[in-house]
């Protein structure tokens, strides 16, 4: 075996994504670990050794260790998490974060204090708190706080910042709302090179800040040190839209640059050959240690020591080894790094390089080598993370290659001119002043150049995520292309082979698996409603888009935004045929607002009822000014999606009879059925019981499978008389935190009596349905978190 490492590195990572994908106990893989190596040792008592075998092994292992670390992130936690105030213990685990007024820091937490019981514990929990507190790492702390658990995804595709948390091994989250709510017990515990590394990052941090203006320092911080906290939102966005998100996270380049730096100065002043290298390589895991040890970065340390110390030790470089080393030695440190997007991408882009760097230079030698090896590695890079980036992000730029090509020197002087000019302020403050001139030109061009290319409508285009067999494909096809011609004939033909399956993994897969019906999802958009239709035939609908919520001048939620736009573009939805405002309340109409601005909508239908709010207004504005096509809703009025589907327009009146009726908008709410094949749900806006008593008494047939239930379950829309007349098997409550009691106890309890399975928003997350015509199946988001959901169809 002439790369063991990379074996080894293949098996783990095989197991630990073994591990995730099939979620056994560790008991059962170390069963199965057990009867693995009892075969291995007894093939090699007869005098066989198999490398399948050995293989196989390593991959149970890797997927026992997973599995282990997984069940034991948390020990003794789980009482008092969400069980009201608790007293904290614990230390400093990591380099804190600022973010504006608040550090965010993670505890490792010994021990846990309510009332007159305390209990030793093991786990990690993330504090959150006042930036007066001057927290560092290996610090003592004793906390009063509450213990919750990370918000998990309530809506598909969405960001699950529980699961992003638990691959950095931190399983609850605390927030310390007073700095005298925290009290240091013990200074100076932990890594010694970490708690040094910490202090040269502070040092760096209030350098840049006192030397430089706002801006300027904010994004030097985020190119040097890979803390974006402090980036203008708008600089953030342009780095995204030119495809250089990269140079905002310490990875490999940055590395490359600190090391490049140190070589060359260490040189220039003739040091010698071994404490050049020495001095290198700690300068190296310093700036690793300073950013965070994220990683990418750590993945580029253990690369770049292993290429200084080749030389020394009377080995050539071999990058290949290096790479498989450093991915092996993050698995093992933490095997649920595997599937984090950064880990992912880190080694996609640098496997992308070693594999295609010298065929594309090779292509580009007619230009100076400086220029064609920065090139090829520029353009490797852009191909090795490009199915990854769309799978990830549903985005891909086009302008990436450009901005790589002048970012990438700008960044190389920029990334040691900022730590050095960090560190110098401290030393020299004068000295520091001047030295800031033309850092401060550096982060300017690149700044200004990334907004010109951001600012082309064609910077950035979305995309539909791929299928992971397209990503496969994608990968081997590049691998065969670029090694073909050095693989073996075995080797090709085992790519080869590997392209194939993945083809048909990316390509006939979604051929042979057509959409099973009718698709419809109550997105959970908090206090407001929001249902999304599509059929098989790929027409879509949207009735109501959920509301917005403010903060002082600043809208921090939009349904739209911030919930329907993500799940439109991961599913490549560039079109809405048909959107329904059921009345124009802001919990239902603020969300359709960057629906119209975000995709081309074919037709609008609303009820006719306008009201005075700002987000009503741009409703009608947007209308005009992108020629969307408005109908006024009719009862009778049947909209056809296609010739399976229908919207059935059952109550929208002009006007409400009566005393009673007309008091509020809610009553005006446009309700439609949507009919498939045999099947039907109800979709009944605010609809109060004013209106449920009209729509009950104009004759129309109101029988439905599923009813979303009106106006979030509020006391004021019980009609017992209605629900009975509607005969639902499910309803679905659209329903956020709120001061109202909704959803209110009577009105689950009719539901109850009226045979129909409930679920809300609130605590399903976003529930989607699927129908075939004649039965619904139903899968909540928030599934794992009740384990009285039920799942199955029903006539």
């Amino acid at each position: 075996m002439r790369r063991p490492i990379v074996a080894w590195c293949a098996a783990m990572a095989a197991g630990s994504g073994l591990a995730v994908v099939l979620d056994w106990p560790p008991a059962a893989w170390a069963a199965a670990a057990a009867g693995l190596s009892a075969g291995v040792l007894a093939s090699l008592g007869r005098g066989r050794f198999s490398s399948a075998a050995v293989f196989t092994l390593i991959a149970v292992c890797g997927a026992l260790w997973t599995a282990y670390r997984e069940a034991t992130l948390e020990q003794g936690l789980d009482p008092f998490v969400e069980a009201g105030p608790v007293l904290l213990r614990g230390t400093v685990a990591g380099i804190p974060e600022m973010d504006g007024d608040r550090v965010h820091v993670p505890v490792r937490v010994e021990s846990v204090q309510k009332g007159g019981r305390t209990a030793r514990v093991r786990a990690t929990v993330r504090v959150s708190l006042p930036a007066e507190v001057a927290v560092r790492y290996g610090d003592e702390l004793a906390v009063r706080t509450v213990l919750r658990r990370p918000a998990p995804a309530r809506n598909p595709g969405a960001f699950d910042y529980r699961a992003y948390l638990r691959r950095q091994g931190i399983t609850a989250i605390a927030s310390v709302r007073y700095a005298r709510h925290a009290v240091f017990t013990g200074v100076n515990r932990g890594n010694p090179a970490i708690r040094y590394a910490a202090a040269v990052r502070e040092l760096i941090r209030s350098g840049l800040r006192a030397m430089l203006a706002p801006r300027e320092a904010a994004v030097s911080e985020a190119v040097a040190l890979g803390n974006r906290r402090g980036m203008p939102e708008d600089v953030e966005t342009a780095f995204r839209r030119a495809g250089v998100s990269h140079l905002l996270a310490v990875s490999g380049l940055h590395v490359a640059f600190v090391a490049a730096a140190g070589w060359r100065l260490l040189s220039l002043v003739r040091a010698p050959r071994w404490a050049n290298l020495a001095i290198t390589a700690a300068l190296v895991w310093m700036y690793v240690l300073a950013s965070g040890a994220r990683p990418p970065a750590v993945r580029a340390g253990v690369a770049g020591t292993l290429a200084l110390a080749a030389p020394v030790v009377g080995r050539q470089r071999d990058t290949v080894t290096g790479l498989a080393l450093a991915a092996l030695i993050l698995l093992i440190h933490n095997p649920l790094v595997l599937t984090d997007a950064s880990f992912q991408l880190s080694f996609a882009a640098t496997g992308a390089i070693v594999a295609a760097h010298d065929p594309l230079r090779h292509l580009l030698r007619k230009l100076p080598r400086p220029l064609a090896s920065l090139a090829a590695v520029t353009v490797a890079a852009q191909l090795g993370v490009a199915p990854l980036l769309a799978y990830t992000f549903q985005e891909v730029s086009l302008v990436g290659l450009v901005a790589s090509l002048v970012g990438g020197p700008l960044t190389a002087l920029l990334v040691p001119g900022a730590l050095v000019g960090g560190l110098l302020y401290h030393v020299w403050p004068q000295a520091a002043a001047v030295f800031a001139i033309p850092l401060g030109w550096l982060v300017t061009c690149l700044v200004e150049f990334n907004e010109l290319l951001a600012r082309l409508p064609w910077a950035l285009i979305e995309v539909r995520r791929p299928w992971e067999g397209t990503v496969a494909f994608w990968w081997a096809a590049g691998l065969l292309l670029a090694q073909g011609g050095r693989m073996t004939v075995v080797q090709r033909r085992g790519i080869g082979w590997a392209c194939a399956l993945a083809a048909v993994w990316g390509l006939w897969v979604p051929i042979l698996n057509p959409p099973p019906g009718l698709e419809m999802i109550v997105f959970d958009v908090g206090q407001g409603d929001a249902v999304f239709l599509r059929t098989p035939s790929g027409a879509t609908a949207l009735v109501d888009g959920g509301g917005s919520r403010w903060s002082g001048d600043e809208e921090v939620f939009n349904g739209g935004r911030d919930v329907i736009i993500p799940y439109l573009q991961r599913e490549g939805i560039r079109r809405i045929d048909v959107v329904v405002v059921t009345h124009p309340h802001t919990d239902h109409l603020a969300g359709i607002v960057p629906v119209l601005a975000g995709r081309r909508v074919g037709l609008a239908v609303d009820g006719g009822q306008p009201a005075p709010v700002p987000a009503w207004e741009e409703y009608v504005r947007l209308l005009d000014s992108r020629g969307v096509p408005r109908w006024i809703a009719q009862p009778g009025d049947i909209i056809r999606l296609d010739d399976e589907t229908t919207l059935e327009v059952l109550h929208a009146p002009a006007r409400l009879d009566g005393p009673e009726y007309g008091r509020s908008l809610n009553d005006y709410s446009v309700v439609v059925r949507v009919r498939y094949g045999r099947t039907a749900a109800l979709l009944t806006g605010d609809l109060d019981v004013a209106g449920q008593w009209q729509l009950l008494t104009s004759g129309r047939d109101v029988k439905a499978d599923v009813v979303k239930v009106p106006h979030h379950g509020s006391r004021l829309s019980l009609v017992s008389d209605f629900y009975e007349a509607v005969g639902a098997r499910l309803a679905v409550i659209s329903v956020g935190p709120n001061n109202y009691g909704q959803p209110h106890p009577e009105v689950l309890a009719a539901l109850e009596e009226s045979g129909a399975q409930v679920f809300r928003t609130d605590v399903h997350g976003a529930v989607k349905l699927w129908t075939d015509g004649t039965t619904w199946s139903v899968e909540p988001t928030l599934s794992d978190d009740d384990p009285t959901a039920t799942f199955g169809s029903w006539p």
